[in-house]
């Protein structure tokens, strides 16, 4: 409820749970939404009430996400934070569901939980808004008339590319905006800023590296409904990325760091290092849950070469260019609207000549051509940025 005309914003998404571009998500969300409407108050459901307290100067309500379904029901029930999560719903204004690719049905659990709630501050008469959320894929009967039953009552519905927009479209979701990735509305922090964070990361000021954002197939949540657990060759495929590191590394006499942006993926790093023959060369990060570490790691570096989604965002948010590698829709979709699609390569050829050939090719002609792909990553992040605020422009117009 509205008293003394403060606006109570309620956001929920995948918060808390050790992935810092989902952490980046919401502080642009944050930052971006105080930037158009005038006394606000911002509370998140998240899954560590005191790291996103910490994180992002908010009050918190807990809700236990990624546990297994008998955790998250018997912690709704029977330990309360169903109640608790009811209670802020009831006195909020605005319910906003943000986030990264939370409109999908890949683990079964996504779309029930989180469209269940804005369905429930619906009932209670709340406005409710998506808010540039990555949506697919959703191939399911039930998701997607799930999807379009909640959404087509949503008061706002935004998405961050054109993928996204298809997929809920496809779904029979009606007056979808295309917008841009809630990131793009977080401050570049200063030099000084940076500076504490490299030392906080035992980094010297003006240390120059190749970055690395490598993703984790370690863990069986990571896999999707379709994969066969036995065709993900972890070891092929490690060992394969640790040749092409050892080949970037050795043609450049360059250090390489591995920046973990998500939590789990920080023992997948330390066995590709492992089986890199200049290890030595090669240093693990230990995961930092705030992003303006990640901001850090990656100033120093000459060049990233990634695969995260956010550590491409943050990458080109911060001037770094990148040699990107995809492992899902949302990469590709990054990649075109940011104007890089010529890099594009898919992870799938992991292993093959081609694919070796391809990327060695890529980073030769990012390296050769770092001005220029600063640059261009630079002016793609100023029309990001823009088209990430519209996102905060049309909540408040929702105000009034």
């Amino acid at each position: 409820m509205r008293e003394d005309n403060v606006t109570n914003v309620l956001i929920t998404g995948y918060y808390g749970l050790g992935n810092i571009g989902d952490e980046a998500i919401l502080a642009g969300m944050i930052t971006s939404l105080g930037k158009y409407i005038e006394d606000l108050h911002i509370s998140v459901i998240t899954n560590n009430p005191e790291e996103t307290r910490t994180l992002h100067n908010v009050k918190t309500v807990q809700q236990s996400f990624k546990k297994g379904t008998p955790h998250f029901v018997r912690s709704a029930i029977f330990e309360g934070e169903f109640a608790a999560v009811r209670r802020e719903i009831k006195n909020c204004d605005i319910f906003i569901l943000g986030g990264g690719s939370l409109l999908q049905d890949l683990r079964i659990y996504y779309l029930p939980v989180l469209l269940s709630l804005v369905r429930l501050a619906q009932r209670y008469g709340k406005k409710t808004v998506v808010y540039g959320i990555g949506a697919g894929p959703i191939d399911t009967y039930f998701g997607r008339k799930l999807c379009r039953t909640v959404l087509n009552k949503t008061d706002l519905v935004t998405v961050r590319d054109s993928m996204s927009k298809e997929v809920l479209e496809k779904c029979g979701v009606r007056d979808v905006v295309r917008t841009a990735d809630p990131a793009f509305g977080i401050e570049i922090p200063d030099s000084a800023v940076l500076g504490t964070y490299l030392a906080s990361l035992n980094i010297n000021n003006g240390d120059r590296y190749i970055a690395t954002t490598a993703y984790n197939w370690l863990h069986d949540s990571d896999l999707s409904r379709n994969a066969v657990e036995e065709a993900q060759d972890l070891r092929n495929r490690r060992e394969s990325l640790a040749g092409l590191f050892d080949s970037i590394i050795g043609e450049r006499n360059q250090k390489m760091l591995f920046v973990p942006t998500v939590k789990v993926d920080h023992e997948g790093y330390m066995i590709i290092r492992d089986l890199m023959s200049t290890s030595g060369k090669a240093k693990v990060l230990e995961y930092n849950p705030h992003f303006n570490a990640v901001f850090a790691a990656l100033s120093g570096a000459d060049i990233l070469a990634g695969m995260r989604l956010h550590s491409l965002i943050l990458a080109t948010m911060v001037g770094v260019p990148i040699v990107p590698i995809s492992y899902c829709g949302k990469v590709k979709s990054y990649l075109e609207l940011a104007g890089l699609e010529d890099l594009y390569l898919d992870i799938e050829g992991l292993g093959t000549e081609t694919f070796a050939g391809r990327f060695l090719e890529n980073f030769e002609m990012v390296w050769e051509n770092r001005t220029h792909y600063v640059a261009k990553q630079r002016h793609a992040a100023r029309e990001l940025r823009e088209k990430a605020f519209l996102n905060a422009r049309l909540v408040a117009e929702l105000i009034g």
